[in-house]
């Protein structure tokens, strides 16, 4: 009851609920809730500590930035917390000018990942080589998911279209779904052969999908989830596309401290712990059932892990 109390007196301020509702959109840093609130630095800290001491939200740590985002693992809070923000009134014009803002910032992380992609789309064979190990990467991708065949694959966030064309052996059908324009371009024109025939690319939201649910048996998330704002909505998209017993295969890096990754590659999140990518499969309907850790030299370590639809 008391830890109930202090949850609600906390929320009972107007600047605390704009936090929560956006934090409920995703994970922010302080310089990006001061821009979207228009409140000082020194007073979002201090709402954003006032959340934290009754355990509402967490601050996550990641090199030199910080994150907030709400905290799961109590149940009780967690549904104290959404059933607040989903009673809020939604047209609430305050509310309404915080989202508007939250898409601007958005927006303009979203023009540094277009702009680097474009950067690199004509040297796409290249992207990744110098700090990634394909080729063992790809190994370790053939050998988790099986021979197949698979019916229907969808690569979310396909890029160069490199995991279709890795996979177009084993599959009946596959598509690949990307924001960048440039990007398919590259993907047109590697699978433009014949022996591709069955594999089609289109641009696309990764958090919306043009595809029905239950459709596919194989969804793949290669080195993706790390530009995206909020990793745990694709993974739940990839849910929705999943038939039963279908899998979905995600490659990205362990978690790590190497600022740089955000100026040279344009990363949004420096990794990701087998905690996180559990949590969020599990809040998504999916079991994590192979977890496979690649050495990669003097950079973060490659992990795959596989999640299954039961």
């Amino acid at each position: 009851m008391e830890n109930f109390a202090a949850a609600l007196k906390t929320m009972g301020h107007v600047d605390r609920l704009r936090i929560l509702a956006l934090l409920a959109r995703g994970e922010l840093t302080i310089t990006e809730l001061v821009q979207i609130l228009g409140l000082s630095q020194p007073r979002v800290t201090q709402y954003i500590k006032s959340l934290e001491s009754v355990e509402i939200i967490e601050r996550l740590r990641e090199g030199s930035w910080v994150f907030s985002r709400l905290k799961r693992g109590n149940p009780a809070l967690t549904k104290l917390v959404e059933t607040t923000l989903q009673t809020l009134p939604q047209n609430e014009a305050l509310l309404l000018s915080d989202m508007r803002r939250l898409n601007e910032v958005r927006d303009a992380r979203s023009r540094v990942a277009d702009a680097f992609f474009a950067r690199v789309a004509q040297n796409s064979d290249q992207l990744g080589d110098e700090y990634l190990p394909q080729e063992r990467i790809e190994d370790a991708l053939l050998k988790i998911s099986g021979d197949g065949p698979f019916d229907f694959m969808i690569d979310m966030g396909t890029g160069t279209g490199r995991m279709l064309e890795l996979f177009s052996g084993r599959i009946t059908r596959g598509a690949g779904i990307d924001s960048n324009p440039d990007m398919l371009k590259v993907a047109r024109h590697k699978l433009a052969p014949d022996q591709f025939g069955h594999i089609s690319v289109q641009q696309g939201d990764l958090h919306a999908t043009p595809f029905r649910e239950n459709t596919a048996d194989l969804v793949t998330l290669h080195q993706v989830l790390h530009y995206l704002d909020d990793p745990r909505e694709a993974i739940y998209e990839a849910s929705r596309l999943l038939t039963r017993d279908g899998q979905l295969l995600i490659v990205d890096f362990e978690a790590h401290t190497e600022d740089h990754f955000r100026e040279d590659y344009a990363h949004r999140r420096l990794g990701f712990t087998d905690l996180d990518i559990t949590e969020w499969a599990k809040w998504a309907d999916l079991q994590i059932k192979i977890e496979t850790k690649l050495s990669n030299n003097n950079n973060p370590a490659i992990k795959i892990w596989k999640a299954v639809k039961p």
